[in-house]
């Protein structure tokens, strides 16, 4: 993702500046400019698209991210679900938390941000009209294209790029979870100690987890 960010940063949306500094330069010069019918305003609209089309991308890699992760995680605790005869992180989460973990991107405000601009861009040309509204654009006029500037995108960016780093610890946790619950799986003097002595890891891994199993609506009614 670090690539993808100075990728934008620093070069596309630099050179759609650059772009629209042109062009206005020369219209503002041209002989014929009063036969023009252009704003500046319109010709902003090339970063505009540049930024919508920065949303699609920085989508597509935090879905590339998450499957890279869970088939990681997987892999990584591979040995132990055999042993202990657990499920696979994806089956864990649609029989613990009712969901499919390549399409929990509603239960973060981030991923949920980012991938209704995508849809909007990729499905509505760029309008804010998929329902259910996200709460980011309740205002937005139906009508026009979605206008993010730059410092929102690299907020955006940065935000995702937090989330990422916590995706990684509550996938993990995940798995380790389902291994503590099978070891104190039991009602014998063993299992009894087990559930004593995990309680409190059991209560911070929930806490950790609460996008998954409490989520919060970031769509107008």
């Amino acid at each position: 993702m670090e690539s993808f960010q100075s990728l934008f940063l620093n070069y596309y949306i630099p050179a759609s500046n650059k772009s629209i500094a042109d062009s206005w330069s020369q219209i503002s010069s041209s002989k014929y400019k009063h036969l023009l019918n252009i704003s500046k305003s319109d010709l902003k609209d090339n970063l505009y698209e540049t930024i919508r089309l920065g949303y699609v991308g920085l989508f597509h890699k935090y879905e590339s991210y998450l499957k890279a992760l869970v088939d990681a995680v997987n892999f990584l605790l591979k040995e132990l679900n055999e042993i202990s005869d657990l499920l696979s992180i994806e089956k864990y989460c649609q029989r613990e938390y009712g969901i499919n973990i390549y399409k929990s991107h509603n239960h973060f405000a981030i991923t949920c941000k980012v991938n209704y601009i995508s849809n909007c861009i990729k499905h509505y040309d760029g309008l804010p009209v998929k329902e259910p509204i996200h709460e980011r654009f309740a205002h937005f006029s139906k009508d026009e294209k979605i206008q993010i500037e730059r410092d929102e995108f690299k907020s955006d960016i940065d935000r995702m790029k937090g989330h990422c780093e916590l995706l990684l610890s509550q996938i993990l946790a995940i798995g380790f979870k389902q291994f503590i619950e099978s070891e104190i799986h039991g009602e014998n003097e063993n299992a009894r100690v087990l559930k004593e002595k995990y309680d409190q890891i059991l209560k911070n891994f929930e806490y950790t987890l609460s996008d998954f199993s409490n989520p919060r609506n970031y769509f107008t009614q």
